[in-house]
């Protein structure tokens, strides 16, 4: 168990090229270090060098912004002035100089081009791939002492609790390179939510199994719930995957991941069959059949049929066409927004299909999935750190005090309690019971004094009815709570009912060889897999795929990830 959870996160391409220690009992004990030259380094009041301490002589920061153009900042703010620059200068004495912007749409190739040119800003969030490109390049600082002398309590806590993973992920050769973020494990779910007003309106219970998940469908679409264009079951929009894989775990947004794994298939993972030989999920008999029932579902009507070519799930679902989509736990952050096209709307989640045993078999993610890393040469790397820390105490008021987005805050990573989402829709659950409700630490679960604080504002009693006419969604409060009491709650029924069984891919980074075959194996993946769902191919087509696929370097590729398998 300990080597599977080290390969979950191992960073293959890193180890080929500079010899990442392997893991071991000891994995995130790194040798204390406190070589950092520098004359102004951040202090408390009393002069101590402080994990919260401000710089005496002001530093600048130079970053990179990815702007999502219809954002708005509040009036009189500007990128380099608003709530969170202000903020940092207070109270760290940095000020923030933005080498350049670019929208979301094209942020990664103007990244990509900066890289190739050695022309970085002084601190970057980064992806796992972006973060090999730069450790091979030799462009960021080791940041071990740092790490060791300015990362708060809070934040090596949450790094820790992830037995080792998280800071293995971040070293190379024993040094730490990046600070790890830390991703709440009940980000990786994905949960079958489902319209609880038209299971009511013609008399259905809520489905378990495949089975039982396609009479309800198309039960939907005869019955035109949804009007003439009713959508049985969602998939995503163009352009957009239909399932999760290693590169992106955690993209879950109207992915069929729920209807895969309930056949035991996790396609675009890697995972070990009973034998101990890694083979590719996509390629599985498991995944042939899952395949199959999805052309049968889709020839029914019952499966979206603008499948591949539909332009935005988003449109199709707020605007009352849906019955059925697969989504993660915060969901409910969107529900208000459907309720002004379609305000009778009930949404409810659940942990389901099933499989034939019973259980449920989610795919999971890592739990670390980007950096944050330092220029090589920069003179304050600490300064990432202490961004850091605290945004990891403070947050939880800036959600109060400025409706700034994230995207505006420099050098944030998301380091989070483990258990931050199961902990927080528990203890909400325990206070709605007039139960005792769990001492907990306010900076690990930043969020969860306000939740408690507004959840009688937001949800009417009686509590144990979760229905939407109960719930009040015009709350800023309403999508969180919501999320939380309906989409979490859903996954700690089936922890409650044991049903749980989750599958992790023995690696979510990328071999040498897939850095040089992946793109095209994964067109013809998705291509194949999209013609034999419409019926373009037959089913058995998929067995012409497979012999393509290793022919054409899966072969290689799965010989890679065994290597590292049993190392």
């Amino acid at each position: 168990m300990k080597l599977k959870r080290c390969m979950a996160i191992i960073l293959a391409g890193t180890m080929a090229v500079t010899g990442l220690a392997g893991c071991s009992n000891q994995s995130n004990e790194k040798e204390e270090s406190t070589d950092i030259a520098q004359d102004n380094l951040p202090v408390d009041e009393d002069g101590n060098i402080s994990p919260f301490g401000k710089y005496e002589e002001p530093i600048t920061v130079e970053i990179v912004q990815s702007i999502n153009p219809t954002s708005e900042l509040p009036e009189g703010d500007s990128t380099t002035d608003n709530y969170y620059t202000r903020y940092v200068k207070e109270n760290m004495n940095i000020d923030i100089s933005i080498k350049w912007q670019a929208a979301d749409a094209d942020f990664t190739q103007k990244f990509n081009l900066a890289i190739a040119a050695n022309d970085l800003p002084d601190v970057m969030v980064v992806s796992a791939s972006d973060f090999i490109k730069l450790k091979k390049s030799d462009l960021i600082e080791d940041l071990t002492p740092y790490y060791n002398q300015f990362a708060s309590d809070t934040i090596k806590a949450d790094i820790d609790a992830t037995d080792g993973m998280a800071i293995e992920a971040a070293s190379v050769d024993g040094k730490i390179y990046g600070l790890p973020g830390v991703n709440a494990e009940g980000d990786s779910y994905s949960l079958m939510w489902i319209r609880q007003d038209w299971l009511d309106e013609l008399g259905l219970e809520v489905p378990k199994t495949i089975e039982e998940m396609e009479t309800v469908a198309k039960a939907f679409v005869d019955n035109q719930m949804g009007g003439d264009h009713t959508v049985g079951v969602l998939a995503a929009s163009s352009g957009s995957a239909l399932y999760s894989d290693f590169i992106s775990p955690l993209d879950k947004l109207y992915k069929l991941d729920g209807i895969f794994q309930a056949y035991k298939s996790w396609p675009g993972f890697w995972i070990e069959e009973e034998e101990g030989n890694v083979v590719y999920g996509s390629i599985t008999s498991e995944t042939k059949e899952a395949l199959s029932k999805l052309q049968e579902m889709y020839e029914n009507g019952i499966l979206d049929q603008e499948i591949g070519i539909r332009k935005s799930a988003d449109e199709a679902w707020k605007s009352g066409q849906v019955g059925i989509l697969f989504s993660p736990w915060w969901h409910g952050y969107m529900i208000a927004e459907a309720a002004i096209n379609d305000p009778d709307a009930e949404w409810m989640a659940y942990a389901a299909p099933v499989a034939e045993d019973g259980k449920w078999y989610p795919k999971k993610g890592t739990p670390t999935t980007g950096f944050v890393v330092v220029r090589k040469g920069y003179e304050h790397p600490e300064a990432a750190i202490l961004f850091n820390n605290f945004l990891r105490r403070d947050e939880g008021i800036f959600a109060i005090e400025t409706t700034l987005t994230v995207g505006y805050y420099p050098g944030r990573i998301v380091v989070a309690a483990i258990d931050e989402i199961e902990f927080s829709a528990e203890v909400l659950q325990k206070y709605m019971n007039g139960e005792e409700v769990p001492e907990y630490d306010p900076v690990s679960y930043k969020l969860l004094d306000a939740d408690i604080e507004s959840l009688k504002e937001v949800k009417d009693e009686p509590y144990d009815d979760l229905s939407i006419e109960t719930w009040h969604m015009d709350h800023p409060n309403f999508g969180r709570l919501y999320s939380l009491l309906v989409g979490t709650s859903a996954v700690l029924q089936a922890e409650k009912e044991g049903i749980i069984n989750k599958q992790y891919s023995l690696t979510y980074q990328q071999t040498e060889t897939i850095e040089k075959k992946w793109t095209n194996l994964k067109k013809k993946e998705d291509e194949t897999f999209l013609k034999i769902i419409i019926g373009e191919e037959s089913i058995d087509y998929f067995d012409t795929f497979v012999e393509e696929w290793k022919a054409e370097g899966g072969d290689e590729i799965t010989a890679e990830v065994q290597a590292l398998s049993e190392k």
